[in-house]
């Protein structure tokens, strides 16, 4: 008789730098009780994927009746593992020589635990680009999979998508297995009934042919609402016995198993894309409003809908210019370690590089993504760390460099001693963009921006989160975790990093002087720098006809950071006038930290505070164990809280992204003024 195959499988992950809670709850909701299930019905063969990130901690951790469960699940013939980078980059925006070492890691550690020999690839978010042919086979694997949407984007209609395909690069072939939508959507979330439904509509269309079903296994018990429908009300039985019980029309198999049995349904070739909603969150809010006019409007014909498509991941870069220095640093960072260092004697600061190219924390869409202060911490974090060894090796005790940092075709000027790690940016506002404490490994400018974003029109119309809401795909959820979001929709109009240069009205409030203020922060800053063994000393100089501005920032060997300012100002123009320079400072842990104002009270960092004609300010961090200081003459201090509301897998939510400092100087009193930076161990 005639059967449907299925390659159904999971792929599980959680983040570098996500809390130990996290993967509890998720081995305890979701992979220990999906496998317990799984054992339970032997005919169903599973394809697996878990990251090196989940690997790594399980291992930790000690989870040891998962691990076992794994083992004796393989050693049945049961389950099959998918290589893929360690740990879970976008191979497309790292460069070559790791994503073969990372692949090449996971390989080696699926062999030496569980006697694998992989043949195929997770592809990370299934971003794929025409040349990672090559880069699959080099790592000695033959097949990987992509979302049935690169094939429509390819030209081909659903009909014509099914089994798998080959496709090269500069000779390289490898098998293509599209993941099939329809059922990525459908599982677990409708009732067993209407997957039955469909699965029998799917063996009448491809009788005797393979389709792909391989998806987050976070779905499975993790998701909101998923857990009590998969397991409390016994969809995952219901689905794996219907597997079972219908075994004379409907088999799953493993990846290898599908290689021997059917054979390429000839070469294809896929543009660089991901799925549907990737290529859609990577718009600016304005240009998806248009894609979603088109898209409303080609639903009617579904036939033409297919041939739609968003953008491309890349342009993640020039969307988020904070995720653009992030990744740049990373390719920065590479290039000199690859150069200094080899994998196979020194495998830790490799290990550090590695996870520093996490992908969650460049991109965002539903998932928290690059909106999440501990993933860009644990990104900065190994940044610091992989760093720190080159810096050793090459003997950095004091240095510049001059470097075009984030490839905009501009130089950036780092500085570091044994304590902070410095980028300057003479042609955007001659502003800080990297402060980082190298004994902390913490980037005080592990900063967000905070802008508009596609799904803020729909905050109005979201539920606030309950219970009684019905599973569903997170694409399709609604939900905000608390009420009056909307008041924190606040937008910037540049990059919220440091050494932001304002003037701004002295006869209005401080917010509103703020708020109507000419920021400095594009425009461009002549820089000269004197360098020697001891001293290095950057002079940054803004000049108009009504204005000079000319800033130093001089750092030696200590821990501290010496910055001043000299104004010349045409007091006709420029009457009535103040001077403020604005600090913006990340605090993984802002209910573990204050700040006292000339050794007086203590305020919250999420207070709103200001002061006049001070000269001392100390932000005390008892999470990561420094005090930050900024000593200062007769100048005013005003600090408030940022707030982002963005969206995640559990709905909208704010997140405290950083706290804002100005130092305003009063420029009828003084046209001169320091401010000094330390940070001290407690």
């Amino acid at each position: 008789m005639s059967k449907l195959y299925l390659l159904f499988g999971v792929h599980n992950h959680q983040p570098v730098g996500n809390f130990d809670s996290v993967f509890l709850k998720a081995c305890k909701e979701c992979y220990l009780p999906f496998f317990e299930v799984l054992s339970e019905y032997p005919k169903v063969k599973c394809n697996i994927h878990i990251s090196g990130v989940l690997w790594d901690w399980l291992f930790e951790k000690r989870q040891e009746e998962l691990i076992n469960l794994l083992r004796k699940l393989k050693e049945k013939g049961q389950i099959e593992f998918l290589s893929g980078g360690y740990y879970e980059p976008i191979f497309s925006i790292i460069p070559h020589r790791d994503r073969i070492n990372q692949i090449k890691m996971m390989n080696d550690f699926l062999r030496e635990e569980f006697s694998e020999e992989p043949q195929g690839l997770w592809l990370a978010e299934r971003v794929w680009e025409p040349n990672l042919p090559s880069v699959i086979r080099e790592a000695g694997l033959d097949f990987t999979l992509v979302d049935d949407a690169h094939l429509k984007y390819a030209g081909f209609l659903a009909e014509e998508i099914s089994g798998f395909f080959h496709t090269e690069d500069e000779a390289n072939s490898v098998y293509i297995f599209p993941i099939s939508k329809k059922l990525r959507y459908k599982i677990p979330f409708s009732p067993i009934e209407e997957t039955y439904k469909l699965l029998r509509d799917l063996y009448g269309e491809f009788k005797d042919k393979v389709l792909t079903i391989v998806d987050d296994g976070e779905k499975f018990g993790l998701w909101p609402y998923t857990y009590d429908w998969v397991y409390n009300k016994g969809w995952l039985k219901k689905f794996f016995s219907l597997l079972e019980d219908n075994f004379s029309w409907i088999e799953t198999l493993k990846f290898s198993e599908a290689k021997k049995m059917f054979s390429s349904q000839g070469i294809i070739y896929l543009p660089a894309c991901s799925y549907q909603e990737m290529t859609e969150w990577v718009l600016e809010p304005s240009a998806f409003r248009v894609y979603e006019e088109i898209k409303n409007y080609l639903a009617k014909n579904s036939l033409a809908s297919v041939f739609l498509r968003g953008g491309f991941f890349r342009n993640f870069f020039r969307k988020y210019p904070r995720i653009n220095y992030m990744h740049k640093k990373m390719l920065y960072l590479s290039k000199n370690i690859n150069a200094n260092f080899k994998i196979e004697k020194d495998r830790e600061v490799f290990q550090h590089l590695f996870k520093a190219q996490c992908n969650c924390a460049y991109w965002h869409g539903v998932f928290g993504g690059f909106y999440l202060p501990h993933l860009r911490n644990a990104v900065y974090e190994n940044l610091i760390k992989s760093e720190k060894y080159l810096d050793d090796k090459l003997r950095k005790n004091l240095s510049l460099e001059r470097e075009d940092l984030n490839l905009d075709g501009q130089e950036e000027f780092l500085l570091k001693n044994n304590h902070f790690i410095l980028a300057i940016n003479p042609h955007e506002g001659g502003r800080l963009e990297e402060l980082s404490l190298k004994e902390f490994d913490f980037n005080l400018l592990n900063t967000l921006t905070r802008r508009e974003e596609s799904y803020h029109q729909k905050l109005t119309t979201a539920l606030i989160s309950d219970s009684s809401q019905k599973v569903s795909t997170i694409h399709n959820l609604l939900l905000k975790k608390e009420k009056d979001l909307d008041k924190f929709l606040i937008y910037d109009s540049y990059e919220k990093v440091a050494l932001i240069d304002h003037l701004i009205d002295k006869d209005k409030n401080i917010q509103e002087s703020l708020q109507d203020s000419e920021c400095f922060s594009e425009y461009p800053y002549q820089l000269n720098f004197k360098k020697s063994p001891n001293r290095i000393k950057l002079d940054l100089v803004y000049e108009r006809e009504d204005l000079k501005i000319r800033k130093s920032l001089t750092l030696e060997k200590k821990p501290r950071i010496n910055i001043f300012y000299s104004l010349s100002l045409n007091r006709n123009i420029l009457q009535n006038k103040n001077f403020a320079v604005e600090f913006n400072l990340f605090l993984v842990s802002p209910e573990s930290c204050f700040m006292e104002v000339d050794s007086g009270k203590r305020f919250s960092l999420q207070e709103e505070i200001y002061k006049t004609n001070c000269s001392l300010l100390e932000i005390v961090d008892n999470f990561k164990k420094f005090i930050v200081r900024f000593e200062f003459n007769n100048l005013g201090m005003y600090s408030l809280p940022l707030y982002s509301v963005s969206s995640s897998e559990a709905g909208f939510e704010k997140n405290f992204q950083q706290v804002s400092l100005f130092f305003i100087n009063d420029l009828e009193k003084s046209k001169d003024f320091s401010v000094n930076i330390g940070v001290f161990k407690m």
